[in-house]
């Protein structure tokens, strides 16, 4: 199978990327606490036959309100003055058109609304969030159409509004996502079914799974010592898969099993021997980082998901393990060195902020996310260098970082040289943050996409042509093109959420779904497919 890597496709992408792309206020402190549509009235200046004004609050992206005409206005009536900080639009046939709109609040009916954003949509289906630069006091707010690309009518899938606060659950997955997929397991459909089978059948999903924590976890470079971190790494799939097996069964045992795997470790860690300047401890902060990924996404289930049992006293332990064990060695970051260790590192950070509803340590993860994604991931808009730490000041310094790559293309990663495993690792950490922002309402995928629907597309035709040999300037015409199975996030926002082409994504992910590729690794892309396979913009 020949897949198009050619300079004009490339280029055609990195145009659709450039185009969608607005600036975004960014909000401090997290705005992510959606106002029920149970205490909302909507209402409309003109409405459609059967795409009235309430199907916009209803919950279902498949429904939407349409009214005709430039100056058209959606109103939601919140039901009593409340301090909001953001709102979210999903626009119909967003992919199709660009709507330029305007928000604005009246704490009165009758009062003049004011207006707190103007600007246009992304050109997607997908919700955009659009914070405000300060809080405001609101009873009613609006949306109001001033036209698009394609016709004079406005048509919103989906409006909300926000106060401060986290959404929980909040980390990778959200509830309406487990809900849709717990459904197409339900009515059998694939690539779900088989992917829950999967699950289910594996050894981390066997409700006989017992932990193996240890006291003091110590791990070394290259597993030249593994004191708890490989049991520590599999303890953690083995509560994610069982969390997943308990939210699409519905049956608690495993739910149970999961929670029992996280009080083991929990219970017992007092520390993870971390120093850098000896081999046989220093990938200790690597190895936080990789448990702050796993260990808190399926807490942040059990605790958020359902009636999970988890006691509080159990939860707060947990709490004050990731507080003062795991946070500390991930929440500065790591400058040096390869990159995917950072990005985990930020992730790991991000999640322990939002499962602890600290804003100071989320904010943290996505300032580690924002500094390194641009080092990672080549633009050419770059120049003639990548982008790299502060640390790295010389060119031969730079090429010493891409590991002796050279001649730098759109899509290339500063690991692409090294082996692809440690490229998708650093891809898996990216696309979960930008997820996990999504959840909370912030717009990472937008920051973010420019840099990696190119890498994404590079990195996809490689893995499935495998020219051999390989382009004599692309890593001296050596690439180590191991296949991770980390795909399916990133391919579900830019394919099926923005209608990008994303031939060569679409081309690998056909063959991991026809494979059923459950895991090859213990670490943070486990069970893509079970969890964001096409599941669009639930």
């Amino acid at each position: 199978m020949k897949i198009d890597p050619s300079p004009s496709y490339m280029t055609m992408i990195s145009f659709i990327i450039i185009s969608s792309l607005m600036i975004m206020v960014a909000h401090a402190a997290p705005c992510a606490k959606v106002i029920s549509p149970s205490t909302i009235t909507a209402t409309a200046s003109t409405q459609q036959a059967g795409n009235e004004a309430p199907k916009a609050i209803d919950g279902n992206i498949n429904t939407r309100w349409s009214g005709s005409g430039i100056g058209a206005y959606l109103t939601l009536d919140l039901g009593s003055t409340k301090s909001i900080c953001s709102v979210s639009v999903a626009w119909y046939s967003g992919e199709t058109r660009i709507n330029t709109f305007t928000i604005s609040t009246a704490t009165v009916a009758t009062s003049t609304f004011a207006q707190v954003y103007s600007g246009s949509s992304l050109q997607n289906n997908d919700s955009q969030p659009i914070a405000f630069s300060s809080s405001v006091q609101a009873r009613y707010v609006r949306l109001t159409f001033k036209g698009n690309t394609v016709n004079t009518w406005s048509s919103v899938s989906e409006f909300k509004v926000y106060q401060a606060g986290f959404a929980h659950p909040g980390i990778f997955v959200s509830k309406e996502q487990l809900a849709y997929v717990k459904g197409r397991i339900g009515a059998g459909a694939a690539p779900y079914t088989g992917y829950y089978n999967k699950a289910r059948s594996s050894s981390w999903g066997q409700i006989t799974y017992t932990a193996k924590p240890v006291s003091v976890m110590v791990c070394g470079a290259s597993n030249s010592n593994d004191v708890g971190c490989t049991d520590a790494c599999n303890d953690g799939l083995a509560a994610y898969t069982q969390t997943l097996i308990w939210q699409y069964s519905g049956n608690v045992s495993y739910a149970t099993n999961a929670i029992k795997i996280l009080n083991a470790w929990s219970s017992k860690l007092t520390k993870i021997d971390m120093d850098s300047k000896n081999n046989s401890k220093s990938n200790g902060v690597l190895q936080a980082g990789w448990l702050g990924e796993m260990w808190v996404r399926t807490a942040e289930i059990l605790r958020w998901g359902g009636s999970s049992g988890w006691t509080s006293t159990d939860i707060n332990r947990f709490t004050t393990m990731l507080n003062t064990i795991i946070l500390p060695l991930v929440t500065n970051g790591w400058i040096w060195g390869n990159g995917n260790w950072e990005l985990t590192m930020a992730e790991a950070t991000m999640n322990i902020g939002i499962f602890t509803e600290n804003s100071t340590a989320y904010d943290a993860g996505l300032a580690l996310a924002r500094r390194r994604v641009p080092w990672y991931f080549y633009l050419a808009s770059d120049g003639a260098l990548p982008k790299a730490p502060p640390i790295y000041t010389t060119q031969a310094a730079i090429v010493d970082l891409w590991h002796d790559q050279d001649i730098f293309k759109e899509g290339l990663a500063q690991e692409t040289c090294r082996d692809f495993t440690h490229t998708q690792f650093a891809m898996a950490s990216t696309t979960n943050m930008a997820e996990t922002a999504r959840i909370q309402n912030l717009g990472l995928w937008a920051e973010f996409q420019a840099r990696l629907v190119p890498a994404f597309e590079f990195h996809s035709y490689y893995l499935i042509n495998k020219p051999s040999p390989s382009p004599s300037w692309l890593c001296d015409g050596k690439l180590a093109l191991q296949n991770m199975p980390t795909w399916e996030v990133g391919y579900n926002q830019f394919y099926v959420r923005s209608g990008l082409p994303m031939r060569n994504t679409t081309a690998l992910i056909q063959t991991y779904r026809q494979a059923l590729t459950p895991t090859t690794t213990n670490l943070m892309m486990a069970w893509e497919g079970l969890t964001h396979a096409s599941v669009g913009s639930v």
